[in-house]
């Protein structure tokens, strides 16, 4: 049988995962070596090659293997040294390196978009967004000799990362090995990334006079972050009605933050409720630099709710893709996975563009994630032996247009209303509870020919 009778079966029966692996082609090839010699510091490629230790890792991060053991049993040929020398390189992967990753992951997989002819999403029409937020790692095992007497749990590190609103992609990484260490740490980073017109939606966490300063003086951008307690100011003039939203009723005032030459005059826009957040507060305050003219209060504070898209993509991330493993103990192997999921869940939304391009808008959002990453994951192995990389370089395009158009053609093979999401009905409050006369246990049978006699 030809391999191109076999790559035709796939596309019939298993189209998600013919895709899938089109796109990781695109994004892991072999200049990820040139991206680790122009960013990495002390290590170097000899023996083993960047892009196969990446590649190795991008299978755990997609789910097609459960360990690094199992990935270097894969790779064991093209890495061509010991299983000790394997995990060495893994724990020492600078974390300059796997933040340039996601930076050329993302570069790739906008290419792509391009190639589908995938129109930006109009965040807010004139400017850029990006949502910044941290994700701390889970605790890990204590493998390491240092952790095996502790009664605390080790934590390998934090990710800060930003959200493109626009592509919806992972564009930029910030990594914390010090799991300690606070997420400010790397805000100047952060605002040197930023060009005029970017705006930054944050949490409160990131509601830091010095940092805002800086996006409004130091780069022209703007921000809508959510004022943390600790942050008082001076407000000026008396707070206006300005309308109403979904969430809630929407007011404004001017307020005055900063001290002696370092001043700056921000909207202040709170939101009264109609229902407490998950904490119990009744408002919240929106601090913004954009002017009146670009955007209304009620603009402001709907665009605020757009963070929840960066909390999304993490759910994502955690619910389909393996970004963590407690037996990744230490902190540059854990960070470094962490980033090999980002890079999946690039792939991920050039996977949705694709579907996208050749089906409804509404039934490609009501597709479930946790289905398609299923989907993907359970033929991925069969095909990889079936059509070899030899075959498969004959039989599909390598250049970005012709990668585009073949993702179109297999994405018309997908019933994407097969892979809709179950939504449920609100939850009902739990019965109470009442004691049993004849002690802790009772029979299901008994119970349910009670309910037959009722009816």
């Amino acid at each position: 049988m030809s391999g191109k009778t076999v790559l035709d079966r796939f596309i019939q029966k298993n189209p998600l995962a013919v895709m899938t692996r089109c796109i990781v082609g695109t994004l892991m090839t072999d200049e990820l070596d040139e991206v680790f010699e122009q960013n990495r510091s002390r290590q170097y490629n000899d023996t083993i090659k960047f892009s196969t230790v990446a590649t190795s890792m991008a299978e755990i991060a997609l789910g097609t293997l459960k360990n690094r053991n199992q990935a270097y049993l894969k790779y064991k040929q093209e890495l061509a040294t010991s299983l000790v020398a394997y995990y060495g390189k893994l724990n020492r992967t600078e974390p300059s390196v796997s933040e340039a990753v996601v930076r050329y992951s993302a570069q790739q997989a906008a290419g792509l978009l391009d190639g589908l002819n995938f129109q930006p999403w109009q965040v807010l029409p004139g400017y850029r967004c990006f949502s910044v937020d941290g994700n701390h790692l889970q605790k890990t095992q204590k493998r390491l000799k240092e952790t095996r007497g502790l009664c605390a749990a080790p934590l390998p590190g934090t990710v800060v990362a930003r959200f493109d609103h626009q592509t919806g992609l992972f564009d930029q990484a910030y990594l914390l090995e010090d799991a300690h260490a606070q997420e400010s740490t790397v805000l100047d980073r952060a605002v040197e990334d930023l060009s005029p017109r970017d705006l930054i939606i944050a949490d409160r966490h990131f509601c830091i006079v010095r940092f805002m300063l800086k996006i409004a003086v130091r780069c022209g951008g703007c921000f809508v972050i959510r004022q943390h307690g600790r942050l008082k100011g001076k407000l000026l003039g008396k707070r206006k009605r300005v309308g109403k939203i979904d969430s809630g009723m929407v007011y404004e005032q001017a307020m005055e933050i900063g001290d002696g030459d370092d001043m700056l005059v921000v909207r202040r826009i709170t939101v009264e409720l109609d229902e407490p957040t998950r904490d119990g507060d009744m408002e919240i305050h929106i601090l913004s630099n954009v002017p009146t003219i670009d955007a209304r209060a009620c603009e402001l504070a709907q665009l605020y709710r757009e963070r929840w898209e960066i909390e999304n993509a993490f759910h994502v991330l955690t619910m389909t893709l393996n970004c963590e493993m407690n037996s990744n103990c230490h902190p540059r192997c854990a960070l470094f996975l962490f980033c090999m999921a980002m890079l999946a869940y690039n792939s991920r939304q050039v996977l949705l563009a694709a579907l996208y391009a050749e089906h409804e808008q509404e039934d490609v959002e009501m597709m479930s994630q946790y289905q398609v990453s299923l989907d993907i994951v359970s033929p991925m192995e069969g095909m990889l032996t079936a059509v070899n990389e030899q075959e498969w370089t004959e039989l599909t395009p390598q250049h970005p247009r012709g990668i585009a158009a073949f993702l179109r053609r297999v994405s018309r093979h997908v019933d994407v209303r097969a892979y809709r999401k179950s939504v449920r009905g609100p939850k009902q409050p739990p019965t109470k509870r009442k004691r049993c006369k004849n002690g802790t246990h009772v029979s299901t049978h008994r119970l349910l020919q009670t309910r037959s006699q009722r009816c």
